[in-house]
Parts: C-alpha cells; sequence; structure tokens
C-alpha cells in the first residue's frame, strides 16, 4: 500500500492499495476526483490529529471525518485510520473510535513504533516502522505497517484479509 499527503497525477505501478486523507491537521485533504482517480483499487481513508486534545474535541471531529467519508463515497464497514503521529491519548482514541464504530466504521490507530502501543487498538494498528524492508511488527492487533518514507509516497505492508474485508473499493 502506498500513501502520499498530495496523491501524484498518476497512480504509482505495482501497489494493491493506497491511502489518502480526509483531514484533520493534514496539509491536503484529497478531494473526491483525487480518490476517484484511484478507481477499485482498495483505500484507507485517513483522519490526522497529532495533537489531541479532548475526548469532546475527538467525537466532534469524528463527526467531520464522517462527513468526509459520505462526501468521497467510502461505504460503512471499512477501516479508517486514525493518524496520531507519535501522540498517546486514550481518552481521544477512545472517543473518536466510539464515533465511527457507532457509524459503521472501523478504526485502525496509526503512529511511530514507540509510541503507537501507548493508545488502545480499537480495530488494529497501523504501525510506522521505517526499517527499509516490509515487516510485520509483532502482535496480533498489527493490521499494517509503514516501512519506508518516501519523497512522494510512503510504503505500507497490509495484513492480506484486512486488504481482502476492510479496504474501500
Amino acid at each position: 500500500m502506498w500513501d502520499a499527503s498530495t496523491p501524484p497525477p498518476n497512480v504509482p505501478p505495482g501497489f494493491d492499495a493506497a491511502a489518502g486523507y480526509i483531514g484533520g491537521d493534514t496539509p491536503h485533504v484529497w478531494t473526491r476526483d483525487e480518490w476517484a482517480r484511484l478507481g477499485k483499487l482498495p483505500k484507507l481513508p485517513i483522519w490526522v490529529q497529532s495533537v489531541p486534545t479532548t475526548a469532546a474535541r475527538a467525537q466532534a471531529e469524528a463527526f467531520v471525518a464522517l462527513e468526509q467519508l459520505y462526501h468521497i463515497g467510502c461505504p460503512t464497514g471499512h477501516a479508517v485510520a486514525l493518524d496520531l503521529e507519535t501522540a498517546v491519548d486514550p481518552a481521544y482514541v477512545t472517543a473518536f473510535g466510539a464515533v465511527m464504530r457507532w457509524a459503521g466504521f472501523r478504526t485502525w490507530v496509526y503512529g511511530s513504533r514507540s509510541t503507537v502501543f501507548g493508545n488502545p487498538a480499537l480495530d488494529g494498528y497501523w504501525v510506522a516502522d521505517y526499517t527499509g524492508a516490509p515487516h510485520f511488527p509483532a502482535g496480533p492487533t498489527v493490521r499494517a505497517c509503514q516501512w519506508q518514507a518516501g519523497k512522494l509516497i510512503d510504503r505500507s505492508v497490509i495484513r492480506w484479509w484486512q486488504w481482502r474485508y476492510r479496504l474501500w473499493r
């Protein structure tokens, strides 16, 4: 799977999935047209909050994320990543995840290997662990691993059953 702050003009070849941004403190929220360019390629929407504050704010942000999911056409039942970078805030994560679960979405908690496990797993973790080679950190709740950061795109591996059943097509 690849992800990028701003999607490249052409879908990078050789990938089986893509992840992109629906809001939060990302520098670029992908447009509906940018998502549509991906066609049937499995997709993972990402909400970014690198400086979480309160549970009330998490709930409000989750409802904004739901609006974006509706706008881009992502149906319920699929995974959404909550990108915390290096933040640890169990109350924020729990409140955001509760709204997503209520609306029928699953939440993967994304962050650096050194901090992400300090947050509740919700529906799993997407771990950033830049080793330069595809791998999965140990643990039954690890759904994906971002193993390489690049200039235009980052690279991740994803568990096949998550790719098959949890990503939006």
